[in-house]
């Protein structure tokens, strides 16, 4: 298991990554994604569900709207965040990019 994060390294594995933030209540990192279709939201999941079967470690995925897409991310069992959220949420970036 990984350990959590302190508040201070979160922010700082996030700084930079344009759009993710971190609620120090919740313990999570999230960010909302806008496509311009239900369709283009439901692939751009299908590749984060890709990405978090090959990494072990699974977001909560929301789909809202036309095509909004939030992902959480956090490790449940530990209670808050740790390197392998960081590792996914700039596994998203890259796809995204």
């Amino acid at each position: 298991m990984s350990a959590v994060l302190k508040d201070n390294d979160v922010i700082n594995a996030i700084k930079g990554m344009d759009g993710w933030n971190y609620d120090d209540v919740y313990r999570c990192i999230r960010k909302e994604f806008d496509f311009d279709t239900f369709e283009a939201a439901a692939t751009f999941v299908q590749h984060v569900a890709s990405i978090a079967n090959e990494m072990g470690h699974y977001p909560e995925i929301l789909i809202y709207k036309k095509g909004s897409v939030r992902i959480t991310a956090t490790t449940h069992d530990e209670g808050g965040i740790t390197d392998n959220d960081v590792a996914l949420i700039e596994s998203v970036e890259i796809l995204v990019s």
